[in-house]
């Protein structure tokens, strides 16, 4: 029996579907259980009883967190939706606060198989991925669905184009509905880059002074030009914030306008040649202030950028952005969180190398990858945590680590060749499968092509080389990849590679020295470990290699050291360390 045979054909019916999805509803059982419970269910009557069949529809059933209704017409589908998100709200009231509740609703029409209580078809899934692509508020609809509504009419309609949707191997249009006369604010940043967006809005001279405006201007110059640098970040140019300069716009507008996700403001007072900065950074979405500070220096020394202030202000953004994004991560729900936070937590997770972090920056990055099926971030992200366990020795096999890293990477590849974190994957990869080091290099000189300041490509550039004994060059590529990363998270992995490139041309006590730094900025990196007690032991130094394995040991208690590790580059480094325990009387 074919599927055409498995039900009577008379049993098709073309319907509107609409399904309406609680948001947050883990956190919102989890920390107000008895409110949710008892609005979600006069809600899910309301919605039973009255909003359906004023509209032509009824409610087919309700779940822990969603309703799923049908309706005779598109129409009246999206009259309901509106009128479900507006009843909604009204049960929140005006103090609800964390506790309120907001629906996310998505609508189709296809042909679809009902019973009293079920709705079978391909159709119903899509109206529910329909609705995981709206926002909090919002409702989201098929091409079936615009196709019968008028724009202006019914609802105002806004194009979003293609989307890819999880378990659909084609794009969907999608459509977003606001309801008539409701004013529609520009649309959010394209989800094409998942970084979080970053706001330097020129300062305000306190008391105002023409005379000191350059100043204001040139100092959100310089914090632009050096957060920019951050691989995490993506910041707006000074003519897109400076128009905001002194405004008094809500922040949920700020927001909307500029697209941010972080804003830093501030004032300066300005004595003869001192300069005096306070300052404030801020997350745009709930007002919450994340970080103020005040810093001082000579305006000479700022225009000459020889002054410690923007430095300073700098690596407090970067700072404050990131642990704030980390913090979300872990202690939130992963489908209340943007995908920016999501990007950053995982990068979070994954570079802290503590095992519980470790674990949780692949279900964040498989989650993403879900959410965002055309994104290759995600897919580069994976395979760098494939390479840590390797690297880390957390595994007994670590080929399969290695074979899993390269999938990932041909994943982020197939789907953004240009991307620099997709080439830097694809080129870690070589190596670690295939000791491919002629064709990793390859694809880091591509995604300096791409992306000249890319510090991780520097960085792994210089392994090719060391590799080729082409030693000057491997020194200059990593110094290079060094001062590009005063913010970057990764900047301790750098200094690893400046070890391996000393330790290679046999200037082990600048190796040592290296390896040291990289310990001391991340105690948990066992490659540095690796290369701090090698160098120390080749180098004669058998007192401090004995210690330091012992430092490697008691911090790494997991590690393996075992020979699975020259599956990748390292291979070099593992004679002497392994001896160096073995000299110690310490376990492999």
């Amino acid at each position: 029996m074919n599927d055409a045979q498995a039900f009577d054909l008379a049993t098709l019916k073309r319907r509107a579907i609409l399904f309406a999805d609680l948001v947050e509803s883990v956190r919102l059982y989890e920390r107000f259980e008895a409110r949710t419970i008892d609005l979600w269910r006069r809600f899910a009557a309301l919605a039973r009883d009255r909003v359906a069949p004023s509209h032509g529809g009824r409610l087919v059933r309700t779940v822990g967190d969603g309703l799923l209704l049908e309706f005779e017409t598109a129409a009246g589908a999206t009259a309901a939706a509106f009128a479900l998100h507006e009843a909604l709200a009204g049960f929140n009231g005006p103090d609800a606060g964390e506790a309120a509740m907001w629906l996310r609703a998505g609508i189709h029409v296809a042909d679809v198989v009902g019973e009293e209580h079920e709705l079978w078809g391909s159709g119903v899934n899509l109206a529910a991925r329909l609705a995981s692509m709206a926002q909090p508020g919002q409702t989201a609809a098929s091409i079936s669905v615009r196709s019968r509504l008028d724009d202006g009419v019914q609802a105002q309609i806004e194009d979003l184009g293609l989307r890819y949707m999880k378990n659909l191997s084609e794009p969907v249009r999608v459509f977003l509905l606001h309801a008539p006369g409701q004013r529609v604010g520009p649309r959010a940043p394209s989800s094409a880059d998942l970084r979080p967006a970053v706001a330097v809005v020129p300062f305000v001279a306190l008391p105002a002074d023409p005379q000191h405006d350059a100043l204001g201007h040139a100092m959100a110059d310089d914090i632009i030009a050096s957060l920019s640098r951050h691989p995490g970040l993506r910041v707006l140019s000074r003519a897109s914030t400076a128009a905001v300069r002194g405004s008094t716009l809500e922040l949920g507008r700020l927001r909307e306008l500029l697209g941010a996700s972080f804003m830093l403001t501030g004032h300066f007072y300005v004595r003869g040649n001192h300069v005096r900065l306070a300052a404030e950074l801020c997350e745009l979405q709930d007002g919450q202030v994340l970080w103020t500070g005040g810093v001082h220096g000579t305006v000479d020394a700022i225009f000459e950028g020889q002054d410690d202030l923007v430095p300073h202000l700098v690596a407090q953004v970067s700072q404050q952005v990131l642990a704030h994004e980390l913090s979300r991560v872990r202690s939130l729900p992963m489908d209340s969180l943007a995908s920016y936070s999501l990007l950053l937590g995982a990068n979070g997770l994954l570079n802290s190398l503590a095992a519980n972090d470790f674990d949780a920056a692949r279900g964040v990055l498989e989650y993403l990858s879900d959410r965002h099926p055309r994104q290759a971030a995600p897919n580069a992200m994976l395979s760098a945590w494939h390479i840590f366990k390797v690297l880390q020795g957390w595994t007994d096999d670590p080929a399969a680590e290695a074979a899993c890293a390269r999938i990932q990477a041909q994943q982020a590849m197939d789907k953004n060749p240009t991307l620099p974190a997709a080439l830097v994957a694809d080129g870690v990869s070589k190596v670690f499968t295939q000791r491919d080091f002629e064709g990793a290099a390859l694809s880091y000189r591509e995604a300096l092509n791409q992306d000249p300041n890319c510090a991780p490509a520097w960085a792994r550039l210089s392994e090719c080389q060391s590799e080729a004994g082409q030693h000057p060059q491997a020194l200059e590529s990593v110094t290079r990849a060094i001062d590009l990363s005063p913010l970057d998270p990764q900047r301790f992995m750098y200094e690893c590679y400046a070890a391996r490139t000393s330790y290679l041309m046999k200037a082990y006590a600048q190796a040592a020295i290296l390896a040291r730094a990289s310990v001391r900025r991340h105690a948990l990196h066992a490659p540095s470990h690796r290369l701090l007690v090698a160098s120390l032991w080749v180098g004669g130094a058998h007192g401090a290699a004995r210690e330091a394995a012992g430092n490697y040991l008691r911090l790494l208690p997991a590690a393996r050291a075992s020979d699975g590790l020259s599956a990748g580059s390292v291979k070099p480094v593992l004679t002497p360390f392994i001896q160096a325990l073995h000299e110690a009387g310490l376990p492999l």
